[in-house]
């Protein structure tokens, strides 16, 4: 299946264009994102698992980046078929940013990952989040342990964000408005990574946030760059915060007692709301370094295709 197939609203061409016709908008989109998503980790999932049985170093490390290379490239609009060029770089909407609106996006989102943090660790002083660091990488050697978590993260982000918030969530706005688009494809993120565990359920919400919160800045600023890079620095974040978590310091205090009668509950709550007010006030001011930039480029949000 190609990454951006065209419609034919008059029904003619080949029976499978006709049925692509048919299907709304949102049914193409969500196949489309599928593919690409599929595409971007098939060979770099395999490539993952070999390293795994022979750990020793993390070689696969080199064929996955010149493999996520490639694949951007193509998503991005190069490569064959000419004809889809362009609207593969319509959909990725990877477009370059001013420093300015860097500065504020990855602020606003490095805010934004900082609450779903204090709310992750408020919620799990109440119930059950099943984070857990994942078995398979527990016994590596470390620097193949550390490398691999950052390559996992960055095809996450990478892939994840290309998928999503780029071909997915363009399309949709494109018919259907950004609160439509972001909603549904926060909806489809969330379920893309719905646990095998029924103790990490809980944990679908915050996803569902963080999802819209990278959907929004996405149709901000007019690309998904920033998102990239704030997704694939929240994983490894992530990872490292599970890894503490599971293997404390030796005389490190270590509270498990759930209930609002444990202190700590109140004080991430507290954390919570004070970063969440902090990333309302980013996302004001990157609200208004975008005016202020379209001002400027007769009125186009920056970054729009």
């Amino acid at each position: 299946m190609p990454f951006s197939a065209t419609t034919d609203p008059t029904g003619a061409g080949t029976f499978p264009a006709r049925l692509w016709a048919r299907l709304p908008v949102i049914a193409q989109s969500a196949l489309v994102g599928l593919g690409v998503l599929v595409a971007g980790n098939f060979l770099p999932q395999g490539l993952f698992l070999a390293n795994l049985t022979t750990p020793a170093a993390p070689w696969s490390a080199v064929p996955i980046g010149v493999w996520l290379w490639l694949y951007w490239q193509y998503v991005s609009g190069r490569g064959w078929p000419r004809s889809t060029s362009a609207a593969r770089r319509r959909d990725l909407r990877a477009a370059p940013l001013s420093p300015r609106i860097w500065r504020w996006s990855l602020l606003t989102g490095a805010l934004g990952i900082a609450t779903l943090t204090a709310l992750t660790y408020t919620l799990g002083r109440l119930i059950s989040l099943g984070l857990d660091f994942p078995e398979a990488l527990t016994p590596l050697p470390p620097v193949t342990l550390a490398t691999l978590v950052v390559v996992i993260s960055v095809m996450a982000g990478m892939v994840e964000e290309a998928a999503f918030r780029g071909y997915m969530q363009s399309r949709i706005e494109r018919r259907h408005g950004p609160v439509v688009a972001i909603a549904v494809v926060s909806v489809l993120f969330a379920l893309a990574h719905f646990p095998t565990s029924l103790a990490a359920i809980p944990r679908m919400g915050l996803i569902v946030l963080a999802s819209v919160g990278y959907g929004i800045l996405a149709y901000a600023t007019g690309s998904i760059r920033p998102g990239v890079v704030l997704h694939a620095a929240g994983d490894v974040f992530s990872f490292t915060l599970i890894w503490d978590a599971r293997h404390p310091a030796p005389g490190a205090v270590v509270t498990r007692e759930r209930g609002l009668g444990n202190p700590m509950f109140w004080i991430n709550g507290a954390e919570a709301l004070a970063l969440g007010l902090l990333t309302l006030w980013a996302f004001r001011r990157l609200s208004e370094a975008l005016r202020e930039e379209c001002r400027t480029t007769n009125d186009r949000r920056p970054g729009a295709a």
